[in-house]
């Protein structure tokens, strides 16, 4: 995988060397766009690439927080000059193929390793519930009042978790509760607080595993897919706007998945602010997409 990541990052920056070069753009002319879901590791990168792109590259930076459909569809039409998180193959595929592919500049993926899950407090006794398929048992559905806590509508994970409603005769007379990222966290740290039973749809890299004992729920339809590549994608004429630096930045930037736990898990306790923290505790890693220097070897 991590050959097959340097060679995209060889071929993207060629490219950018060679069909570029004639690019005049100043830094002062143009502000990067970036839509951020919000979620923590989605901010948190936010966070780090807008310090990297105004100290490093000079460039004015601004973030918005869409939904992810609203972000696919305003990368697409141009309104958006990058988005982030775009979860790939499974997760967002109704998204992929409704915009296509060939509406967005790939950079390629900021990391992967990523899964989707449905997880409970460890405390919750594992020979009672340890796979969807004991959502059956009423003494379960008792202790759980019957709710799967969901995130926000049209999440990636809601849209599956939808169809999984559907799917397992087991979740027969749940209710898939909507809410958002910050909603589903607040309703977890409260369950365990009271010792509480709960499920939620989660995912990895998420700062809850750092801050809580969970488990995640076995899943035998494999509905949640596998490991999941996270890329970012920009509008079609990206790279033609902007210098071949931004570009290249944007290609070479990549964090393997604990990095990016430990990025979440600073976000989450600071905010704003964490990305000049980070890149000034890993400036290696900074010289490596900015310079080109392989600092992660």
């Amino acid at each position: 995988m991590k050959n097959t990541r340097i060679a995209f990052v060889l071929v993207f920056s060629l490219l950018l060397t060679f069909g570029f070069m004639a690019n005049t753009v100043q830094a002062k002319d143009k502000t990067l766009d970036i839509g951020a879901i919000a979620w923590e590791e989605s901010l948190a990168i936010a966070d780090l690439i807008q310090y990297v792109v105004r100290t490093e590259l000079g460039f004015n930076v601004k973030a918005t927080n869409p939904d992810a459909g609203v972000a696919y569809e305003a990368v697409s039409n141009g309104d958006l000059d990058l988005f982030l998180e775009s979860w790939q193959p499974s997760t967002q595929r109704a998204y992929l193929e409704r915009y296509k592919m060939i509406d967005y500049a790939n950079f390629g993926p900021m990391y992967e390793d990523a899964k989707l899950t449905w997880a409970v407090p460890a405390y919750v006794p594992e020979d009672k519930l340890s796979s969807v398929e004991d959502l059956a048992d009423p003494e379960v559905k008792e202790k759980l009042d019957g709710k799967i806590t969901g995130i926000d509508p049209g999440a990636g994970i809601m849209n599956i978790s939808d169809e999984m409603m559907e799917e397992y005769s087991a979740l027969e007379g749940y209710d898939l509760i909507e809410s958002s990222g910050a909603a589903m966290q607040a309703a977890l740290k409260d369950a365990i607080m009271h010792d509480e039973w709960i499920v939620v749809t989660l995912w990895q890299p998420h700062s809850a595993y750092g801050r809580f004992e969970l488990r995640n729920l076995e899943e035998p339809k494999k509905m949640l897919g596998e490991e999941e590549r996270i890329h970012m994608l920009g509008r079609t004429d990206f790279v033609a706007d902007f210098p071949s630096k931004v570009s290249q930045f944007l290609s070479r930037f990549y964090l393997p998945i604990e990095m990016v736990n430990n990025l979440s898990d600073m976000y989450s306790d600071i905010g704003e602010g964490t990305g000049a923290k980070w890149a000034k505790d890993h400036p290696e890693i900074v010289d490596y997409w900015v310079n080109g220097v392989d600092a992660l070897e």
